[in-house]
């Protein structure tokens, strides 16, 4: 993973994996001498995957193209999440293949980032010891020939520990000498009970250099190499040992395939247990059934929602906590209230009444509507819909208007049009992260691209879209229509990130050429806090470009809008993201 890598399409480093070794399983712990072996030597294939690889990916083909095991991109640093691993880890568990998330490690303590993982490789149905699953994954590796703010031998400990603790194996670890030498300094005792996942690219006989004295058990030879069923250009490892071995590392006995995520039942597990949850086990079902069936979708990622969040979804969710007989007011905003309408809901449903809603609590939360129901779960689902552009009252009665928005929107994304809102279509509609392009683009207003907007109109499209209000003195007025369109696409193809605008049309901004703020034509979003996950999104999926005087610039398209992004650093501080909406 050199780099432009397919997890990042970053510069240079490594990535580190984290494999069991123990629990009476046989693994590899690195004290094999190398050997002068090309890659071909070893018999034993497996690839790894992000939303980088063309989709939709033929996992069916890659296993009857003898390929055994894939790595999956889960998360990086404390916010994001790949918008294909859940789907990717459900499509590659039920072909067969041998399957296992990483998490690539960026800013942040190693504490805060093993939590995001954990979280969201648990709500798609990983819980380390299910038939088919190998150990959880951690990617060290530069980004753009730096190392992680904040790496270090106590940090990348943490991590391991914390997954270590929640999945009850010990993982593996990806990475290379260069990160060891330079990023951890040589102290690499962290990595001592982990298997070493190692890239070494190159001709034929050259095998990855130790690690603090320890030799890898999975070897990434190329980055540009051919999977059958994977379009363009692929990851491809092998490992060390047998083929029985590395089945015995994922749980399987002689003769046994792998179980999908949701399949069979998962160890309840402790800590956040409404947040993180065990999704993975009985709960979430099998995902059987259409939209409006009657099974919530195994592979499903649920937004976590705890006291602080703002926006539609919260929105929703208090709608459906008085659907549950809760008293909560459907502002908006999670505060106490709405936190103790949470915990009595969970207690009144065996859930760890914790006041967060997390993938378990939002599945006992839904409820199934449809034409001729009513009351407040309806209004969740009018709610959601109107988020979505569809121009629908949200008065708690399902007639042809709101029946018609759901069949556009399932129609739009992939699910059985029957106008039924079931767990399916509800975790689409709640979840922001999307598998696929919508074939047709739900409606906006106002519909003119070069429409200007009240600071009211600005205000309600952006709340529907659970996107924060302005801080401080930001002002919309006057706001190109086309400039909230396109950062609520952003919200989208960000996977659901945190937003917060900073600056708008107000005045004290520059008002030179005319896409200018006065103008309409830009807004300015937080970095700090939230905002990593907007950064990290931008930095990783947009085309970089040449800077603008000493700040850096992308460019990208966002549901036909064109979007520039500077790194905004002014003399007086503050940085923000200067988006500019074409």
């Amino acid at each position: 993973m050199r780099i432009i890598s397919k997890k990042t399409g970053l510069q240079a480093g490594a990535m580190v994996a984290v494999a069991a070794a123990g629990f009476g399983l046989i693994s590899f712990t690195g004290q094999e001498q190398a050997q002068a072996n090309s890659p071909a030597a070893y018999g034993v294939k497996g690839f790894d995957t992000s939303h980088h690889n063309s989709h939709p990916i033929q996992w069916s083909t890659s296993v009857r193209a003898g390929y055994s095991f894939v790595f999956q991109k889960a998360t990086q640093g404390t916010g994001y999440r790949d918008p294909q691993f859940a789907g990717d880890f459900a499509g590659a568990s039920r072909a067969g293949l041998m399957v296992a998330p990483y998490h690539f490690y960026d800013s942040g303590s190693g504490a805060a980032q093993a939590d995001h993982f954990v979280r969201t490789a648990r709500a798609a149905g990983y819980d380390g010891k299910r038939a088919g699953q190998l150990p959880p994954v951690v990617d060290l590796e530069k980004i753009r020939g730096r190392c992680p703010v904040g790496v270090s031998n106590t940090q990348v400990a943490a991590f391991l520990a914390s997954a270590r603790q929640a999945f009850g194996v010990n993982p593996i670890v990806y990475t290379s000498k260069d990160f060891a030498d330079t990023c951890l300094r040589g102290n690499t005792g962290a990595l001592a009970n982990s298997p070493l996942w190692q890239p070494r690219y190159g001709s034929g006989t050259r095998e990855p250099a130790p690690v603090g004295g320890r030799y890898w058990s999975i070897w990434q030879y190329t980055e540009n190499g051919s999977v059958p069923g994977l379009r363009g250009k692929a990851d491809i490892n092998v490992y060390k040992g047998t083929l029985t071995q590395l089945r015995a590392l994922a749980h399987l006995s002689p003769g046994q395939t792998p179980t999908g995520p949701g399949a069979g039942t998962s160890t309840p597990t402790t800590g956040n247990g409404n947040g993180a949850g065990t999704g993975a086990g009985t709960g979430a079902g099998a995902g059987a059934g259409t939209g409006g069936g009657a099974s919530a979708p195994a592979a499903a990622v649920w937004p976590l929602l705890k006291n602080g969040a703002r926006g539609v979804n919260v929105t929703t969710a208090q709608h459906l906590l008085a659907a549950a007989g809760q008293s909560v007011t459907a502002d908006g905003i999670y505060g106490p209230n709405t936190q103790n309408a949470t915990a009595a809901f969970q207690r009144s449903h065996g859930l760890t009444a914790d006041g967060i809603i997390g993938p378990n609590t939002w599945n006992k939360l839904t409820q199934t509507v449809r034409t001729g129901s009513s009351g407040s779960a309806v209004k969740a689902a009018q709610a959601q819909l109107a988020g979505y552009g569809n121009r629908i009252a949200v008065d708690g009665a399902f007639g042809p208007a709101t029946r018609n928005a759901a069949v556009a929107f399932q129609r739009s994304h992939g699910l059985a049009a029957d106008g039924v809102i079931g767990p399916k279509t509800w975790n689409k509609l709640v979840n922001g992260t999307k598998t696929s392009t919508p074939t047709t683009p739900a409606p906006t207003t106002p519909a003119p691209s070069n429409g200007r907007l009240t600071q009211r109109q600005a205000l309600t499209q952006l709340a529907a879209a659970g996107i924060k209000a302005p801080v401080g003195r930001t002002s919309l007025a006057g706001v190109r229509a086309r400039t909230i369109q396109g950062v609520i696409a952003l919200k989208k193809a960000s996977g659901g990130c945190t937003i917060v605008i900073t600056g708008g049309t107000e005045s004290g901004h520059s008002t030179k050429g005319s896409h200018s703020h006065a103008n309409g034509y830009k807004l300015d979003l937080r970095t700090r806090d939230e905002g990593r996950c907007v950064t990290n999104w931008i930095k990783t999926t947009q085309r970089k470009g040449a800077p603008r005087g000493t700040d850096s610039r992308w460019h990208g398209t966002l549901a036909g809008i064109s979007a520039e992004y500077v790194y905004e650093i002014p003399r007086s501080g503050g940085v923000h993201w200067d988006i500019t909406f074409i």
